[in-house]
């Protein structure tokens, strides 16, 4: 009897921290990948606003992202480490109440491709999403009944330096993501990658095509020199070409200068402007001095503008630009960098760094020393992130052995009293 008690404890002490640890990760994904990148997900919600007809202003759009970002990474680090277990998980059940519905409606009406609820970092389709969110549900709902029977990591006395350190990490991710960028960049155009493909840069297609075949209900991927036997039927190809890391960019008759962008020998500081509205103006006169600073140390500088044609020459007309003013589509400018106005620098095609525009030192063109652009280090090479986990990890580890100094403090003098006696 004692022995099946004991089994009974062990299996619900198993299945609660079970429960715990996959709705913790789920959500520190979640709050982490929206919060490194929230200009990302504030271009969703935009989407999702856009397919309902709301019209919400950036700021408040802005705010909510981040706030969200935080409350997720925060909530699923005290529901993996059992704090505030009660608050934590009715947290979790209050987003999943709102979540598992959107999600359904998503999966149903497909409004937009995916939900991004892992941003670019992880994208499933709507319908995995939502059942990732009735499993998850499902765990939410166990730990409500039997969360608080099960000790956490951290005695109460302490939790709320959990939650401060957990709402500060991602807070700071989301606070360089939006001013400066994303600290990892999962989408095509990373650091050491290529903008544009120079003309006659040929793909071997034969590396490049998948053929889908199925049999038994069973769909398998194959190359060419790969293909199976007749008893599998044929379905469809798909070409994995990198044609879709290629930026498209147009100059005022619509002819395509990608190719003549990409063999240029200079290195050259791109100016991407995504959101070419009147709000651009006071940086106007900053970025016409740069340009000039640029040429006398031959560099190239050139604009490559989103929006409609009315738009574009409004916003030329603002600026009066000193350098050549080319146009793309604005979903490939948001994929290459982030922010309304972005500054891309290369080096013999190759992409340095990235930033926002406002993110640049104003006192940039009064430096002497020619090697300014060269000597501003890429943010998004994954340096900055491993330290900023690190840190967050070293304090939680502080943080959990200063839980335990009183036990330790106990044990020391316990010993003590027995070695004088």
């Amino acid at each position: 009897m004692k022995l099946n008690l004991k089994n009974k404890l062990r299996f619900r002490l198993s299945a609660v921290w079970a429960a715990r640890i996959a709705i913790g990760i789920t959500f520190i994904i979640s709050g982490w990948a929206k919060a490194i990148d929230p200009w990302g997900f504030i271009y969703k919600v935009e989407e999702y606003l856009a397919v309902w007809n709301f019209d919400v202003p950036r700021e408040i759009t802005l705010t909510g992202c981040v706030a969200l970002a935080v409350v997720e990474f925060s909530t699923g680090a005290h529901i993996a480490t059992g704090c505030f277990k009660r608050l934590a998980v009715w947290v979790a059940a209050a987003m999943m109440f709102f979540m598992l519905p959107l999600t359904l409606y998503i999966a149903l009406a497909s409004p937009v491709s995916d939900c991004g609820c892992f941003g670019d970092f992880l994208i499933l389709d709507n319908w995995t999403t939502f059942w990732k969110n009735v499993v998850i549900s499902a765990l939410i709902v166990y730990l409500i009944y039997r969360n608080r029977v099960v000790k956490g990591l951290f005695p109460a006395a302490i939790q709320w330096l959990v939650a401060t350190v957990s709402i500060a990490f991602p807070l700071f991710l989301a606070i360089i993501g939006y001013n400066i960028q994303p600290i990892m960049d999962f989408r095509p155009f990373e650091i050491s990658t290529q903008i544009f493909r120079p003309d006659g840069q040929e793909i071997e297609e034969d590396d490049n095509l998948l053929f889908i075949y199925e049999k038994d209900g069973l769909s398998k991927s194959f190359k060419l020199d790969q293909l199976p036997d007749s008893t599998w039927t044929f379905i469809s190809s798909e070409n994995l070409s990198d044609d879709s890391r290629q930026i498209a960019v147009y100059d005022e008759n619509g002819d395509d200068v990608s190719a003549d962008l990409a063999i240029s020998p200079k290195d050259c500081l791109y100016l991407l402007i995504i959101d070419p509205g009147i709000q651009f103006l006071s940086r106007a006169h900053f970025i016409n001095d740069l340009a000039d600073y640029l040429k006398s140390r031959n560099v190239d500088m050139v604009a490559v503008v989103a929006g409609n044609d009315q738009a574009v020459e409004n916003w030329k007309e603002l600026v009066r630009p000193r350098f050549p003013v080319y146009y793309a589509e604005d979903t490939s400018l948001k994929e290459l960098a982030r922010g309304d106005a972005a500054v891309v620098y290369t080096k013999e095609g190759i992409i340095a760094w990235k930033r926002t525009l406002a993110s640049l030192d104003v006192d940039l063109t009064r430096d002497s020393s020619g090697n300014t652009l060269s000597n501003i280090s890429a943010i998004d090479d994954g340096r900055l992130h491993a330290i900023l986990w690190g840190l967050y990890l070293a304090a939680m580890i502080i943080i959990y052995f200063l839980g335990l100094s009183p036990k330790i403090l106990r044990l020391a003098m316990t010993r003590n009293s027995i070695k004088n006696s």
